[in-house]
């Protein structure tokens, strides 16, 4: 039962490239399903872990590895094949952004932050969330400011509430990264 949370996992990530595949053949409703059911893998996978008692550095890596594909790199090519492509250099700055800061994200996560009992930053699937429902509604301008926006508060000293380790309350000594 041990390998249970990482073949989760494992699944999450299956997701985020199957997501970059639909965008590759412009199949948006595909790729927008993936990332979705790629979060919910996402909240499987440290519930199984901990219930199982196999939480592990490995594990955690192997989340984090999943994240930056599934909600880093597979919504950042969804928004700019939909939008963001309008505005040539800029939406792909505002694409880039998304992705890089969700990388930093969940590396300064593992390193500093994933004993609190605060997220300091918004959660990279959090924002994944967001840009999605962004995505239809907002023109390319406001969409390219709005990546921006989620690109900041994933690396942000700005605290999330955090859900899955309600037992550690250690906090970082200066607020932010």
């Amino acid at each position: 039962m041990y390998l249970l949370p990482n073949l989760i996992t494992i699944s999450n990530f299956t997701c985020g490239v199957l997501s970059i595949f639909a965008v590759l053949f412009s199949d948006i409703d595909a790729a927008i399903l993936f990332i979705i059911l790629g979060m919910l893998f996402d909240l499987l996978d440290g519930t199984v872990a901990r219930k199982f008692h196999a939480v592990s550095d490995f594990g955690k890596e192997l989340d984090s590895l999943s994240d930056i594909v599934t909600f880093c790199v597979a919504p950042s090519l969804l928004v700019y094949s939909v939008s963001l492509y309008q505005l040539s250099l800029i939406g792909l700055l505002a694409t880039l952004s998304f992705s890089i800061c969700g990388l930093i994200r969940l590396a300064r996560f593992n390193v500093e932050q994933s004993r609190l009992s605060t997220f300091i930053g918004m959660p990279a699937p959090l924002a994944a969330f967001c840009l999605l429902a962004m995505t239809f509604v907002f023109d390319p301008v406001i969409l390219a400011l709005g990546t921006c926006l989620l690109a900041y508060l994933m690396v942000s000293g700005v605290k999330f509430p955090h859900f899955k380790n309600n037992g550690d309350k250690r906090e970082i000594k200066n607020g932010a990264s």
